[in-house]
């Protein structure tokens, strides 16, 4: 009998094992990044800008989101969903842009500008994007 009641405990064990290591691959990690500097996220990934404490989330991406062709990124078009975040200051901007060259789409927040630019698609499932996050006051 004490045997089987050892038995028992293992499927909650392994049940609750399995939930934590879900739970930590749903997010994935935040990037650290620094103002008037380019980083990049790909779709899910949230970028925080410190010391602001700004937070930028690439949320989704459409499927025809990318470059021109795999081998020419002279062009590209986005069409998806970006988070901003600062203390409790929240806002969600939908992008629908056609990108040329070095094209940028800037977004005003909470006396920053978020420049976002250069969309790839790193596999059929992946899409990456850089932002680059300016001081709106500092900016002539």
């Amino acid at each position: 009998m004490r045997n089987l009641r050892w038995m028992q405990k293992i499927p909650v064990v392994l049940a609750l094992f399995a939930a934590s290591g879900t739970a930590s691959a749903a997010e994935p990690p935040m990037l650290e990044a620094v103002l008037d500097v380019p980083f990049v996220l790909v779709v899910g990934q949230t970028g925080r800008v410190e010391p602001e404490g700004l937070e930028i989330t690439l949320r989704s991406a459409s499927d025809d989101s990318g470059c021109l062709t795999p081998r020419d990124c002279s062009m590209a078009t986005f069409k998806g969903t970006i988070a901003l975040r600062l203390g409790e200051e929240t806002d969600l901007a939908s992008v629908h842009a056609i990108l040329r060259g070095e094209g940028v789409v800037s977004v005003d927040f909470a006396g920053y500008t978020i420049h976002f630019g250069a969309v790839r698609r790193l596999r059929e499932d992946e899409i990456q994007a850089t932002f680059t996050v300016t001081s709106a006051a500092g900016e002539g």
